[in-house]
């Protein structure tokens, strides 16, 4: 998500209503190796933490190791936390499901001997329990989003709040709305209960980078973040410092998953 390219919004917001596996070409000898998992599009807030090194270590699998985010506005991060409202979804066989709120954890790895890094989830909250990953906790979830659209520039109010298996997550801010930056790229996301296991996100998005590189900005007029209990406990420690923070008013995505 982070090699943005300025696009005029409107096609932007155009193209996301879409779905995007209409707008991919026929697939590659690699990409028929993999198995269509669904769609769904969502409204996301992205926070990057430089956290404990030592303590995220003891979340990395065998034959894994810790990395750090290498560019855009999250670089020198190595901790990623992923607050999603979905709007809806679609699976496999063509049907609508139930949108889930849900908040995710996770950091930047790579496999012993290999510089790919790829992103590896290690906790979550969200109602709809463990999910593909296998790595979230059963939890209850509120969340209040506002936009106030004046002459006066745009002002975004969110409030989170996640609580179940012993672990609390909740985010409180105020944000100005800035220019919106626009990318259409691949992540490949892994397991850290099952790194055997991962999926393909191929995906559409409109990025706010509110805060970026650890530098204050004024655009964040407010900001209080908490995460307590069970793993997330070990992680936030108070030692970590918050380097970005992303806002995704508009983010649709294609999950497909690799074929043994």
């Amino acid at each position: 998500m982070f090699k943005a390219h300025h696009l005029d919004v409107a096609l932007v917001l155009a193209a996301l209503a879409a779905p995007i596996i209409s707008m991919l070409p026929m697939p590659t000898a690699a990409e028929a190796a993999e198995t269509f998992s669904g769609s769904n599009a969502d409204v996301r807030t992205i926070l990057a933490y430089k956290a404990s090194d030592a303590a995220l270590r003891k979340f990395v699998p065998e034959g894994w190791e810790l990395s750090t985010f290498k560019e855009g506005p999250s670089a020198g991060a190595n901790l990623q936390v992923e607050l999603v409202d979905q709007l809806f979804a679609i699976g496999a066989d063509g049907k609508v499901g139930a949108p889930y709120r849900y908040v995710l954890f996770g950091f930047p790895v790579h496999h012993k001997g290999s510089d790919q890094d790829v992103l590896m989830l290690f906790d979550g909250l969200s109602r709809g329990g463990a999910g593909p990953y296998g790595i979230a906790e059963q939890a209850t979830d509120n969340v209040y989003r506002s936009v106030q659209y004046s002459s006066a520039p745009t002002i975004v109010k969110e409030a989170w709040t996640f609580e179940g298996g012993g672990e609390m997550v909740s985010l409180e801010t105020e944000f100005e709305r800035g220019p919106l930056n626009a990318e259409k790229a691949e992540s490949h996301v892994y397991s850290q209960l099952k790194p055997s296991f991962s999926r393909i996100y191929r995906y559409n998005e409109a990025a706010d980078v509110v805060q970026a590189a650890g530098s204050k900005s004024d655009r964040l007029h407010s900001y209080t973040f908490k995460a307590t209990g069970g793993k997330l406990a070990t992680v936030f420690d108070g030692s970590e410092s918050l380097i970005s923070v992303t806002s995704l008013p508009a983010y649709s995505r294609d999950i497909f998953v690799p074929t043994p």
